[in-house]
């Protein structure tokens, strides 16, 4: 039986949800599954999406699952000759055979793989077991499959020598020549199904958990601390799941790639890059003073989630705060190593490698007209600098050197996205703008033409007017055709991926107060509101794009004594009057890149809101804005 992406993305999603097992779900496994089919539904989650997804369980015991791809630059940084590949390798004991080999066999069908390429396995463990939790012992097979040919559809399995095959999933390679392509970005997503640590990884894990087979509570390690005010996960409900969520809507838009603007899973939910510590998880839900907590087994939540689409589409991740995972090797502020806390994401995932030295989150692509660059917003920031300047300014002359070529004679790129963590220009009440982001980046993106930057952090969905220097240079509605290289970057904050979602500003105030000189007018005095299509103001709120209390984060470091705290900067209050969208639910973007017909014909990248499960909308999802970008090909900058 073969069984669609739509299929696969379905069922992944009732699993994950804890969907009871019916006798009917039983015999599809059962048949997807072969005669392993009924023994694997009594193992854990991830053995039931391996069964699913046409899996065959070997001698070993060993399945594999949270398959996902990711893009290899080759020459010109476009991806057309290869593709990632990887990989969980799940067991019961946390162990793997001594001689198991895992291969990656491709070919043009399901049943014609004519390539085998051997995959190398990972063993991800940890520099410490974690107090008051679990033990970490994961597997992951990656392999590169090379001397592919452009915009080709590729079929592929991963295999194990005992006999473990996934089922089959396709990918499709970049175009040789510019086409018509959508992509789409969101950020800050985690998960909606607490981790269960396996039975072997109990360590210090508290008696609530063990009791329960290895299941933490809700809201701990997931995103289940909705409010009961939200619209779409409070108790009045439209989605109760909408990271979950998030995942199977993009399938809907057939994504050439999406983009992870950081916060990926929230392994680390609290976010300051400091050391594993759960002791005092259940009890205050926080970690003790100078600690994080963390969980490695919410990955393996995350990886099933994603892996409906992640197995056929390229996932292009940037990292996040509470992507600082020092379980892995430690942040700047605890004393630096070569991965800065990006240990673990090195081996579950795939950066590409054309970035700076010692940058592993920061690298660059090209897929069609249009050139990607993921940033380490973590780096620039002010905000939290726990790995601020770890790369002592190399990332920004990597960044200077990539713009530059990008705008050079001869470059057969139009539009350059950016997409990073921490937003250089947001009016959010959690965390703003950040200064640092703001700093680096404007400049550049003004002078090279950045088009469009693709942010998160802020649990909410916000999009400015253009751009230039920091300021606004037009008003640019719902529905507006945007020239960048003479109005400037549009700025994006899509960390409405699933994360409970995050206010915006209170009324000007003690607590929230405008900068000196400023004085609030008219609707102005009133709480920032959402503005966005269809909705309906109350009178009660601000739903201009001048908001007179906003803040950025300054480099003004507060340093709390070592193993207290991450240092931080300091609130600087600003008014701004580029907020022209926000929406306080959960919306992903879809952008559409339609290249030129010739050189010199203008090309456009339009960028839709899609929100999720509005209320009173009764659609699964509903587009909430839309602008278009729009440039002459080969236009070029001189330097």
């Amino acid at each position: 039986m073969t069984f669609t992406v739509d299929d696969f993305s379905e069922r992944n999603h009732e699993l994950l949800s804890r969907q009871p097992v019916t006798r009917r779900s039983l015999l599809l496994t059962a048949m997807t599954a072969g005669l392993g089919g009924y023994a694997l539904e009594q193992f854990r989650l991830a053995e039931r999406a391996f069964a699913f997804a046409g899996g065959i369980a070997g001698k070993a015991g060993v399945v594999v699952s949270g398959r996902h791809l990711s893009f290899i630059p080759g020459a010109g940084d476009v991806p057309r000759n290869a593709m990632a590949v990887t990989a969980q390798l799940v067991s019961n004991t946390g162990k793997l055979p001594a001689k198991l080999r895992a291969f990656v066999d491709v070919g043009d069908a399901p049943d014609r793989y004519g390539t085998q390429v051997e995959a190398g396995i990972r063993h991800l463990t940890g520099q410490y077991a974690i107090p008051g939790g679990p033990v970490g012992s994961q597997f992951y097979a990656k392999a590169k499959i090379t001397g592919l040919k452009p915009d080709t559809v590729y079929h592929y399995r991963v295999r194990l020598s005992d006999g473990t095959v996934s089922g089959d999933a396709h990918f499709t390679t970049a175009p040789a020549a510019a086409k018509p392509f959508t992509f789409t970005a969101f950020a800050d997503v985690g998960t909606n199904t607490a981790p269960k640590d396996p039975k072997f990884a109990w360590h210090q894990d508290p008696a609530r958990v063990t009791q329960a087979n290895g299941t933490w509570p809700n809201a701990v390690f997931d995103d289940n601390g909705y409010l009961e005010d939200d619209p779409i996960a409070g108790d009045k409900p439209t989605d109760r799941t909408p990271a979950a969520t998030m995942t199977r809507l993009m399938g809907t838009q057939r994504p050439a790639f999406t983009l992870l603007a950081g916060d990926i899973c929230y392994a680390n939910p609290s976010g300051t890059g400091l050391p594993a510590d759960d002791t005092t998880a259940l009890l205050t839900g926080k970690a003790p003073a100078g600690r994080n907590l963390f969980n490695p087994y919410v990955w393996d939540v995350f990886l099933n989630q994603i892996e409906p689409q992640a197995a056929f589409t390229p996932w292009m991740f940037a990292t996040g705060n509470h992507d600082m995972e020092p379980m892995y090797g430690n942040t700047t502020y605890l004393g630096g190593s070569p991965t800065h806390g990006y240990g673990g994401h090195v081996q579950r995932l795939d950066f590409p490698v054309n970035g700076p030295k010692d940058c592993p989150s920061v690298y660059r692509f090209v897929y069609g007209n249009v050139g990607l660059i993921s940033l380490d917003a973590n780096e620039l920031s002010w905000e939290l600098q726990t790995n601020t300047g770890y790369s002592d300014g190399a990332q920004v002359r990597w960044l200077t050197e990539t713009l530059k070529r990008w705008r050079a004679p001869g470059s057969e790129v139009d539009f350059i996205v950016a997409f990073f963590h921490h937003c250089a220009f947001s009016t959010a009440h959690n965390h703003a703008s950040d200064g640092g982001v703001r700093a680096a980046v404007d400049p550049l993106f003004t002078k090279y033409q950045v088009d469009l930057a693709v942010q998160g952090h802020n649990h909410l969905f916000e999009r400015t007017d253009p751009i230039r220097h920091g300021k606004r240079t037009r008003a640019a509605p719902d529905r507006s055709t945007v020239h960048p290289e003479t109005d400037g970057v549009t700025y994006v904050c899509v960390g409405s991926g699933g994360r409970a979602r995050y206010p915006f500003r209170p009324a000007p105030g003690v607590k929230a107060p405008p900068p000196k000189g400023v004085t609030p007018k008219g609707e102005q005095k009133l709480p920032e509101g959402e503005r966005y299509r269809g909705h309906k103001p109350n009178g009660k709120e601000n739903t201009t794009s001048t908001v007179t209390n906003s803040y950025f984060w300054t480099k003004e470091r507060h340093k709390p004594k070592k193993d207290n705290a991450a240092p931080t900067g300091e609130r600087v209050p600003e008014a701004v009057e580029w907020s022209q969208v926000r929406y306080d639910g959960y919306a992903f973007i879809a952008v559409d890149v339609v290249p030129p017909g010739k050189a010199g014909d203008s090309t456009t990248l339009t960028v839709r809101t899609l929100a999720d499960a509005l209320p009173g909308s009764h659609k699964p999802y509903k587009e909430i804005d839309r602008i278009t970008l729009k440039r002459k090909s080969g236009l070029r900058i001189a330097h």
